[in-house]
């Protein structure tokens, strides 16, 4: 069987946004990075325009954006986040003369998933003085160090209540939409109509924040739901029993908050128990990795967040680019979830510049969002 192919069948849930997907939850994938730290700072090389490319190359000073991102926690590692930041980096100083005729830089600051950590990313970029600040997914967000050095921020994801009141710009909706239409999927006649539901989940802050949206989201639709916790991290037999435990409370569906390796080990689980109520999880269960494995225990699933994946010329690019970066080839780069997000992420801020032209700032770039003259790359 064609997984690529079977993959593209599973259900998708979600709110469009130009054509992406809103995204929740985790993803897991080979770092670029080193996960033993909390700090990695890496300067993008400018490259060579292309031989097809009639747009000069960046000149002056060059245009810096600090990036934090999370890798290395068991619970939270999106390393598709900053290599994808890298690829469009290198894309925008290669092809499209850079932000605005400056060749753009960046600053990577790897957190650990801890408060510490993402405060001391902060004030790291903060004392290099960058242009902006992009983050991945970044749960800790310093809001604070970066409005008192006046470095403005741009997002992608949404996660925490005070991502959506803080100083700052998400290009997606984040776990208050995707939630709510999982439980929409769930508990609306029009879909599946269920009404008692198990949630297998952790107590990792982006499944408390996630737990504190779907929760009431579905007592809304008038539906009843059981929490079956489990550690951050499990083993097989771990993820059997939640699986099992879950199971035993008769529910009508199933959600689980866990990516990574408990995608791979729910699913099974949930075939070998014969568990055939359906079963909702996150687009990080989408990865390569992940439907390779399990195969045909797939069927059954829902998948609430982005799907990246559709194939373009622009996914043909994105593709060469994030390849050099992490050294593989193109047709084995995975353009489902975040890889997708962080390469449209950097495209669309980069967009955004070219209007405004070389007197750029960061300021300028959030203003321009702020006042709707920011539309994603690809619409």
């Amino acid at each position: 069987m064609n997984m690529k192919m079977f993959r593209k069948t599973l259900p998708v849930l979600g709110v469009v946004l130009s054509g992406f997907l809103a995204i929740a939850c985790t993803e897991s994938k080979t770092t670029t990075s080193n996960p033993d730290s909390t700090e990695n700072v890496v300067t993008t090389d400018v490259t060579t325009p292309s031989q097809d490319s009639t747009i000069p190359p960046p000149t002056g000073e060059p245009f810096v954006i600090g990036v934090v991102n999370t890798e290395g926690s068991p619970a939270a590692d999106f390393p598709d986040f900053t290599n994808a930041f890298r690829a469009a980096a290198n894309y925008i100083n290669a092809e499209l003369g850079g932000f605005a005729g400056r060749p753009v830089e960046l600053e990577i600051c790897i957190s650990a998933g801890s408060p510490e950590s993402s405060q001391a990313c902060a004030q790291d970029l903060a004392a290099k003085k960058v242009d902006l600040a992009m983050i991945g997914l970044d749960i800790f967000v310093d809001y604070g160090t970066f409005s008192a050095a006046g470095i403005p921020v741009i997002g992608a994801v949404p996660i925490l209540p005070s991502d959506y009141t803080a100083d700052a710009i998400y290009i997606t909706a984040g776990n208050l939409v995707v939630q709510g239409s999982t439980a929409n999927a769930i508990t609306n006649p029009k879909y599946l109509g269920l009404k008692k539901v198990a949630i297998i989940a952790n107590d990792s802050p982006a499944t408390l924040s996630a737990l504190a949206t779907l929760e009431p989201a579905l007592a809304f639709a008038g539906a009843t739901a059981v929490v079956i916790k489990g550690g951050e991290t499990e083993t097989d037999a771990g993820y059997r029993l939640l699986m099992q435990q879950a199971a035993a409370t008769n529910p009508e569906a199933i959600v689980s908050m866990y990516g990574q390796s408990g995608c791979v080990a729910l699913m099974r689980a949930r075939v070998e128990l014969q568990v055939e109520v359906p079963a909702f999880t996150n687009t990080a269960c989408l990865a390569d990795t992940v439907i390779n494995a399990v195969g045909d225990a797939a069927q059954g699933w829902y998948f609430a967040g982005s799907q990246g994946g559709v194939e373009s010329a622009d996914t043909d690019l994105m593709r060469q680019y994030v390849a050099t970066v992490i050294n593989k080839a193109p047709a084995d780069v995975d353009v489902f979830g975040f890889t997708t997000l962080g390469w449209i992420q950097t495209l669309s801020i980069w967009k955004v510049a070219k209007n405004i032209g070389p007197t750029v700032t960061g300021s300028a770039i959030t203003d321009s969002f702020r006042q709707g003259k920011g539309t994603l790359w690809g619409s």
